[in-house]
């Protein structure tokens, strides 16, 4: 079993606090393992935020969870002493956080619990398409906010204009921008790091070749392969079988949040206007 790091554990605390801090409990459910002045923390609450209960904390890490609890209650109940809470920014602070975890409640619900793939679907991928994963290749990315501005890298592109260029002036990842895009090392395919459909759209180019606009959550990516190179030996359904599995369940959660997003934009006011933002 995997287990649980210090980091993991801050970012639970984080969430048990902003689902409970401050609260005074009448009745605790479980036995208190916390408490600062009215307000506790029970065995209860920790296990409703810890995926696997305390399997696999250790001691020193379940005392660091426990002040850190204790050390944030006292600052929130201060704040709120103090009127923190009443501040407009503050307040307006808390709609958004509350906005962005009601949020991503949904897309937890609605696109990842529901999208999930079987041994036999991803044997039966790897089966039809296992030429394909005896070959990796290096590719280079521009990454792009809107579908306008992706088509207009495109036309520069088509125009020959220069792709390491184009990268280090417009493309908004950071980690590829200076290098002109290129990401540095082969992809294996079937590695699990991109949706599947982001994947079969990158080893579809030859070396050399340039793609369209793919679209993924967080842009629009239009991307060069710079190399291809055999695998030896050739790869097995083993060696890839969890990548390939986790490849898939993106692609599968990709497509629905897309069709969430466009379903909810059917019934919804949307309009922007990025012009106006100075």
């Amino acid at each position: 079993m995997k287990k649980l790091t210090m980091a993991g554990l801050v970012l639970i605390l984080g969430l048990i606090l902003l689902a409970g801090a401050g609260c005074e409990k009448e009745k605790p459910q479980g036995q208190v393992v916390a408490r600062v002045n009215k307000t506790v923390l029970t065995d209860s609450d920790v296990k409703d935020y810890l995926p696997n209960g305390a399997a696999g904390i250790s001691p020193a890490q379940k005392e660091e969870f426990l002040r850190r609890w204790v050390d944030t209650e006292l600052f929130y109940q201060e704040a709120v002493k103090k009127g923190l809470d009443k501040d407009p920014k503050v307040a307006k602070q808390l709609r958004d956080l509350k906005r962005e975890i009601l949020a991503n409640q949904l897309l937890q619900k609605e696109v990842v619990e529901k999208q999930n793939v079987s041994d036999s679907e991803v044997k039966a991928y790897f089966d039809l398409h296992q030429t394909e994963f005896q070959n990796n290749v290096r590719y280079s990315q521009i990454v792009v906010q809107s579908p306008e501005e992706a088509a207009s890298v495109k036309s520069a592109l088509d125009g020959g204009a220069d792709f390491a260029k184009i990268a280090r002036e417009r493309s908004l990842d950071g980690a590829s921008r200076a290098n002109g895009g290129d990401l540095g090392g082969y992809l294996q395919r079937g590695s699990g790091e991109m949706p599947l459909d982001f994947e079969e759209k990158l080893f579809a180019l030859a070396k050399g070749q340039t793609s369209d606009a793919i679209k993924l959550f967080n842009g629009y990516f239009i991307i060069k392969v710079t190399d291809k190179k055999p695998v030896w030996p050739p790869v097995k359904f083993e060696d890839v079988r969890e990548g390939l599995a986790n490849g898939m369940t993106m692609g599968k959660q990709k497509a629905a949040f897309d069709n969430l997003t466009e379903e909810l934009k059917k019934t919804a006011q949307v309009e922007t206007h990025p012009d106006l933002i100075k």
